[in-house]
Order: structure tokens, then sequence, then C-alpha cells
């Protein structure tokens, strides 16, 4: 019978590309090919490709559907190793080609015709096993030892990393480091504002990154100048960018479950969650044909009252100017530059939260185990859900203080303002903001009936002096009407 074979290359590493090792296992399959007679209808490829992994290389698992398909009755690798490195999946693969009449060959003449033959292959595939576990312990032990001298473990560098390379042993590698020019200042500027309680998705639009990038930069221990290996911390071959103290709080902050939903959910607009009506309901996004624009209703539909409405765009203006306006006050400047100096706040409540939220979770296991009688397990549990529920409590607002704290002055924020998107304005708001009321329309007391929404049109008055004389009107109906609660 004519056979028609496939011919399979595997090497495990070539990171520069250059194809060598499998353009020689070709040549042989080739040439061994031609001995035997058999047709060549193809070469699969697994270039830069381990066979120690459980799923297997995608053209080797490619060729398998081939041959199913009928498309050859025959495969050629240069050794049994170049097909699979263990046992336990070399075996299901002779019972394979057993079952659909493939023939098996090797360049070092191995092949599947006499049991001798199958017999010698299934030992070498026990010794290629045997090889590859050799290879996996001397790879870990060299990791090890790696780590714990604090060398580079190799790879790509970590974000806000820069280094230079050069050939060693026929290999390039990295020899000296040093923070990134552009990248390290990121990282500790976005390292800051997380700690001052600004979103990750807020930050990484700022800087024109992923969400999810920017996180995994944060969490990851190179920017203190640490590597994870087995659990532990070892040092790093570069200085640290963070301060670990500061990396381990963004980790912890970051951690929190409840964060990702809320990141995911942020609000659209500027003052978003915090117009409330005078009637004690907050006020939603919507529009108007009457208005310019969108507006803050107090909807019926919604539990509120109905009958509350401000134009969305110049209450966004008007708070905005406040807020220059009291963060210039030197009252206000002094109170923040108070609240910089000392100790983290956040530190001592942190480790109680940790430490009881173990404790719960002993509490749990001595339960689940019939350790505890009910009622005993009933009256700890709640006695440690009320510590956690206030030192919690008292954290989240030692981390708003601290994020007063990197508030700047009314000057330098009117200088920025504009060039920044409603996340990090609302940032800052909610920075010194606790709650803005809106209230009815006000009388005017030179008539002594409600303030007109704008002012009428003098005759021979020009646009500009109109607008003029409107943004005043605004301003006198915004200041009896809207009601700001600081929290500076």
């Amino acid at each position: 019978m004519q056979r028609t074979t496939m011919i399979y290359v595997r090497i495990s590493s070539d990171r520069e590309g250059r194809r060598l090792g499998v353009e020689r296992q070709e040549e042989a399959c080739r040439a061994l090919a031609a001995m035997l007679g058999w047709k060549v209808v193809r070469v699969y490829e697994d270039n830069d490709r381990s066979a120690t992994r459980e799923k297997d290389p995608p053209n080797y698992t490619a060729m398998i559907r081939a041959c199913e398909r009928g498309e050859a009755n025959a495969i050629i690798v240069a050794k049994v190793d170049r097909l699979h490195r263990q046992l336990w999946k070399f075996a299901p693969f002779m019972k394979w080609r057993k079952q659909r009449g493939i023939a098996f060959a090797t360049t070092e003449g191995d092949n599947t015709e006499t049991s001798d033959g199958r017999f010698i292959l299934n030992i070498k595939a026990s010794m290629a096993e045997a090889e590859a576990e050799r290879i996996s312990e001397r790879t870990r032990a060299a990791v090890r030892q790696r780590a714990l001298k604090g060398e580079f473990h190799g790879g790509s560098l970590p974000f806000g990393i820069d280094g230079d390379r050069e050939r060693v042993h026929d290999e390039l590698r990295y020899v000296s480091f040093w923070h990134h020019t552009t990248d390290a200042p990121r990282v500790k500027d976005a390292v800051r504002r997380v700690l001052a309680g600004e979103s990750v998705y807020g930050i990484a639009k700022d800087f024109g990154m992923q969400r999810r990038t920017l996180k995994r930069a944060l969490t990851n221990p190179a920017i203190a100048g640490l590597r994870e290996y087995n659990g532990e911390h070892h040092p790093t071959p570069w200085k640290p960018i963070v301060e670990v103290d500061d990396w381990q709080r963004v980790v912890e902050i970051l951690s929190d479950p409840e964060r990702g939903t809320k990141e995911f959910n942020q609000r659209k607009y500027m003052l978003s969650g915090l117009v409330h009506c005078r009637c004690g309901h907050r006020m939603t996004c919507g529009s108007s044909v009457r208005t310019e624009g969108l507006t803050y209703e107090c909807g019926k539909d919604k539990g509120g009252c109905g009958g509350t409405r401000i134009v969305m765009k110049p209450l966004e203006d008007y708070i905005a100017e406040q807020v220059f306006l009291v963060l210039d006050t030197p009252e206000v400047r002094q109170a923040i530059a108070a609240q910089e100096s000392g100790d983290d706040p956040t530190a001592e409540l942190r480790k109680a939260i940790s430490d009881d939220e173990r404790a719960l979770q002993r509490l749990e296991d001595e339960y689940d185990d019939d350790k505890l009688p009910e009622a005993r397990y009933r009256r700890r549990r709640a006695r440690l859900t009320d510590r956690l529920e206030a030192n919690t409590k008292a954290r989240d607002a030692a981390l708003l203080a601290r994020k007063r704290t990197n508030v700047p002055s009314g000057t330098k924020l009117r200088a920025v303002w504009n060039d920044r998107d409603n996340t990090w304005k609302r940032d800052m708001l909610t920075a010194v903001i606790d709650r803005i009321e809106i209230g009815p329309q006000p009388i005017n007391p030179e008539t002594g009936r409600l303030f007109t929404s704008a002012p009428p049109r003098r005759r021979g008055e020009t646009e500009e002096a109109w607008r003029t004389r409107f943004d005043l009107h605004r301003a006198k109906v915004f200041s009896q009407r809207v009601t700001v609660t600081w929290l500076v």
C-alpha cells in the first residue's frame, strides 16, 4: 500500500525565531520518507512550543485532525520526544494510530511495523518523559536560585522598568535596569491617586490605558522591588518605584471585590449622586425641550416629588466655581495642610480588619467542624461582624480624609479643569462636597414673584450684553436655590 505521510517538527525554545532546529528536523524526515517510498503530503510545524504542557501544540492537533479526515496514513518525526514527552500522552497516541491504521516512524529508525519496534518506542517515550521531568527539576532549581540571588527571571520587563540587553552565551539577556522615563512616574502617580481614593478607571483614562492593564501593573510586586516565587517575595535587581507599604495598601484596596463592581459602573455625569432635591430624594439625569440640554430632575416615577428640575450644565459650572473659590480660602488650605502631616491613619485599622477577617474565617471553620455550639458561635460572630463594620467605616472615613489632602488649590484646579474628564472631576468634588441640595425657584424680592428663568431682552441690547446679564441673573438664582454641604 502506498503511504502518504505527514511530517511533524517541533522545538521547545527558539526565542529569536531563526527556525534552524525545525528545518534540520524537516530535512531528516524528508530523507526518511524518500527512503521508505512514502509521499509527503504536508509538514506541520510547532516552533518554540513545549510538548510537556497539558494542552497539545496547535499544529500537532491540526495534523491529527487531518489524518482523521484521511489526508494521510503515516506520520514521520525526528525523535519520539518531538511528538510527546509524557507517556500518558504517548500511549493514547499509539492506540489511536493503531485503530486508524496509521504508520509511524522516526529518523532514529523506530517504526510501528513490528512488536519489537513498538516496544522500543514505548521505552523511548518513557525515557523522554523522565528527561522532561529532569529538565523541569533543573529549571525550577535555576528559577529558585535566581529568585534567592535577586536576579531577573527573564521574559518581558514589568511596567515601569527599562533595561539594557547583551548577548550572553549566545542568548540576549538583560544586564542592567532602571526606571522607565515615562511609565515609572505614571506608576508613582497612580499609586498616590489610588491611596487618595481615586478610581483605577479614571486614572487609566487619564493615562490613555486600559483599566485592567493599569490594575495589573499596580498589583505587580515588581513596582515595589519584589518578585514572587512559591508564595514568597524576593528582591529584584532594580530599585523599587514605590514603597513596599504603599504597594501592599494598593493591593489591599484593589483586591476589594466590591470595588470592581463600583468601577465598572462609573457615574456618567460630573455631579451624579451628589444632587438632591429639597424633599430628600436624589435627583437623576433627564431632559426637557424647554431647557438648555440635560437636566437633573426629582422624578416622580422614581419616588421623588416630581416638582424640581434644574439645568445640568449651568449647575455644573456654578458648583465648579464655588469649589475653586472655597479651595483658595486660607482656612481650607490650612485645614488640608494640617491633615497632610502625621502617619497613615488607616494602618492600624487595616491591620484590625485583616485580623478580624481571619478570626471570622477560623470561627466559621470551627462551627463547620462541629467544635462550637450554635449559641456561642452566633455570639462570637455578632461581636466580630460588629467590630468589622465599625472599623471598615472608620477606615473609609480616614481614606476620604486622606483623599482631601491630595486636592490642589482652587487656582491650580481651575487651570486643568476643562482638560479633565467627568470621572476625575467627580473624584475632586466628592473629596470636598458631601451633598448638593436643590430648592424650589426662589422669589425675586424686587417683584415679589418667582425669578424668571432668564431676564427679558432690552431694546437695542446686544447679544453679549444680554448674555452677561443672563449669567449674573442665573448666579443670583443659584445662590438662593442651591445649597452645598462641604466636607472641608
